[in-house]
């Protein structure tokens, strides 16, 4: 309430000025009638409380302007900052307005750019290395790289979002940024989709590889199932353990318990790596 701030506002002046004047008000009994504030004093004093008063209001005044400023300084945007919305007068074209919105947001690879390996591996190269060695069997590949989970927009398997699920050369895991691993191509210890599509790659490009999961870190299910035939089970059932059929042996690998149990989720589904070659040498 403005009325009685300022009226608190008087007795403080007064009690710091002027202890006589501050009994005085004290002493005087106030009412409060709306924007006016009365008290039963004799002229004296209302003389004094006029004084006092007038000294109030201005702080009074300079305190609502401050006040004012702050909640005009958060008051919402103007209408014409509203995004506009685009109509769409049936579900054809707003299915055609939703795809060019997300096109824009992530867009696909050109088709073009897609290749494929002999073993059906699919990858396209984000930069062509222009090293003078290129990788080939019997070479060594110092690489950097992330093994991505797809995303929901990812509808040719390599672009669109993603998020990691280990990695080395990026300081996401136990590494530190500008690691490299070496990757033994054509010697059987590298995760097939890789093997066959980092060949043909020179220092300084970087590939993105669809990884199928029997092209990955997935064994065949010849070697990882069991058959169970204990009454309390379907006869004949076959039951998997979550890490029975994950190829751990093959690289690149999790470096981690948290990079492995992430890994253990999504092993046996469609991934996507992403490799940046370093160097190459011969052995």
């Amino acid at each position: 309430n403005s009325s009685m701030s300022l009226a608190a506002v008087v007795v403080m002046c007064a009690t710091a000025l002027s202890p006589p004047v501050h009994r005085a008000l004290s002493s005087a009994s106030w009412r409060h009638t709306g924007p006016r504030i009365i008290a039963n004093v004799d002229a004296p004093r209302r003389l004094a409380l006029a004084r006092f008063a007038t000294v109030a209001a201005g702080a009074a005044i300079t305190s609502a302007t401050s006040a004012d400023a702050l909640v005009k300084g958060s008051t919402p945007p103007p209408k014409g900052a509203k995004r506009e919305r685009q109509a769409c007068s049936s579900v054809d074209e707003c299915r055609e307005l939703g795809d060019a919105r997300e096109a824009s947001l992530f867009e696909e690879i050109d088709a073009s750019a897609i290749k494929v390996t002999s073993d059906g591996d699919r990858f396209f190269d984000m930069t062509v290395g222009t090293g003078g060695v290129e990788v080939r069997a019997n070479t060594v590949a110092s690489v950097r790289y992330r093994v991505l989970r797809q995303g929901k927009r990812s509808r040719d398997g390599l672009s669109g979002e993603a998020s990691p699920i280990f990695s080395v050369g990026y300081g996401e895991d136990d590494d530190k940024v500008g690691d490299t691993i070496d990757l033994e191509i054509g010697s059987g210890q590298v995760a097939p989709a890789l093997d066959a599509a980092l060949r043909g790659m020179k220092p300084g490009g970087r590939r993105r590889i669809n990884v199928r999961p029997e092209r990955g870190w997935k064994l065949p299910d010849a070697q990882c199932l069991t058959t169970i035939t204990d009454v309390t089970i379907v006869p004949t059932t076959r039951v998997q353990e979550n890490d029975a059929c994950f190829a751990d042996n093959r690289l690149p690998s999790p470096s981690n318990f948290a990079a492995k149990r992430r890994m253990l989720r999504r092993y046996d589904e469609s991934l996507i790596a992403d490799v940046e070659l370093v160097g190459v040498r011969t052995l």
